[in-house]
């Protein structure tokens, strides 16, 4: 059986963070293109039992009506396999309120297999849901919904917390950025649980029979903690973001335990 297993949120953490660190630039279209790596792959704690990690590039393109459309090729490599191509991930969505105190994005997913990919998200073919922040001096609130495709439908929630600090450098259009964050991570869990019947006539036992029914319960998923550092100059941002994701209530068959990663950016945009 296929576990699902998907990359962290890294985008919908970065949001906030980003839109802050550059929200006295001017809305226009924009050509981007990055480079992530991420030290441990995984579905909200959930991985494969070699802990793989992988590499990101991404494209994208956005128009100044917040209009967006964007590529991202996932690279992994492991203990027992060197760096690889196993997927692709395409996305278009809308992003909203930039400069304002409430801002987010629509999206749409689909996900694209190698063939024999040893990505455990395989099993995942579309997502589409909503990620909303709500920022002020104090406190940053990160909301998000959404909906996973797959043989069967889940639904997920996120809520998390950040304070935002920016150290800009003076006379330069530079600035440092650190965004301590925790999120929580909500959603359905598909599994089948099996269970011996015992059959009764007249109160009397005549015999049992194995039962197995599907089961579909809404749990946290997981908690994770992390702490983005972003230097942004001009068109050009790095992100360093150790991270401690916490997995919760993990099925038969699934693969996941406390781990700390690391994920590395570097983005310029056009």
């Amino acid at each position: 059986m296929k576990k699902l297993v998907l990359l962290s949120a890294f985008f919908v953490c970065c949001m906030p963070l980003l839109v802050h660190a550059q929200k006295d630039s001017t809305a226009k279209s924009e050509f981007s293109a990055n480079l992530t790596y991420q030290s441990y792959l995984h579905y909200f704690g959930r991985s494969d039992s070699l802990k793989s990690s992988g590499y990101l590039p991404s494209v994208g393109y956005q128009l100044k009506n917040g209009l967006y459309a964007q590529g991202t090729f996932i690279f992994i490599q492991n203990a027992a396999l060197p760096t690889q191509y196993t997927g692709t991930s395409l996305e278009a969505g809308y992003r909203f309120g930039q400069n304002k105190h409430i801002n987010g994005n629509l999206f749409f997913t689909k996900f694209l297999y190698a063939d024999n990919s040893v990505l455990v998200q395989s099993a995942l073919q579309y997502q589409s849901g909503i990620n909303l922040a709500f920022t002020n001096p104090v406190l940053n609130i990160n909301t998000g919904a959404d909906i996973k495709f797959s043989s069967k439908t889940d639904i997920g929630t996120t809520i998390g917390a950040d304070h935002l600090f920016i150290i800009k450098i003076p006379q330069k259009p530079m600035a440092f950025a650190i965004d301590p964050s925790f999120y929580t991570y909500l959603g359905t869990q598909n599994f089948s649980q099996t269970y011996v019947e015992k059959k009764n006539v007249l109160g009397i036992p005549v015999g049992q029979q194995q039962v197995t029914t599907n089961v579909t319960s809404f749990n946290i998923l997981s908690y994770e903690a992390s702490m983005p550092i972003v230097f942004v100059a001009g068109k050009f941002n790095a992100a360093v973001i150790p991270s401690y994701v916490m997995p919760q209530h993990l099925i038969a068959g699934e693969n996941g335990q406390n781990m700390f990663y690391l994920t590395l950016t570097l983005e310029v945009k056009l």
